[in-house]
């Protein structure tokens, strides 16, 4: 990668990373996100900061073209990302479902108590 791009990395990483910040401050984003975009933010930097990591991972992986490597980082975190999101997802359609049907016999309960 050029400077220029270096720098531009470097920048959008800054930038990243005090959104990140702010989105806690403002209590937005919870705590175990913050560390996943963090650590996001932190390889972003230490992939701005040394210029030739990424061209030496390639080489060493057999990747000709060097921008091919940070493609293929890109969707496979995505694609975790995707998973852990079907995760969590899946945790909370089971807690609706619970607390929906806990509310469904209180509901009951009380109409049995009022009835």
């Amino acid at each position: 990668m050029t400077g220029t791009t270096h720098a531009l990395l470097a920048a959008l990483t800054v930038v990243a990373v005090v959104m990140i910040l702010r989105l806690v401050r403002l209590q937005v984003l919870k705590a175990k996100y913050t560390i996943l975009w963090l650590t996001v933010g932190l390889v972003l930097a230490i992939v701005a900061a040394v210029p030739n990591l990424l061209d030496w991972a390639a080489d060493l992986l057999g990747i000709w073209y060097q921008p091919t490597l940070f493609l293929l980082l890109a969707i496979g975190f995505l694609l975790l990302l995707a998973m852990h999101f079907s995760y969590e997802l899946s945790r909370v359609e089971k807690r609706v479902r619970a607390l929906a049907e806990e509310l469904a016999l209180l509901r009951r309960d009380l109409d049995d108590e009022q009835g």
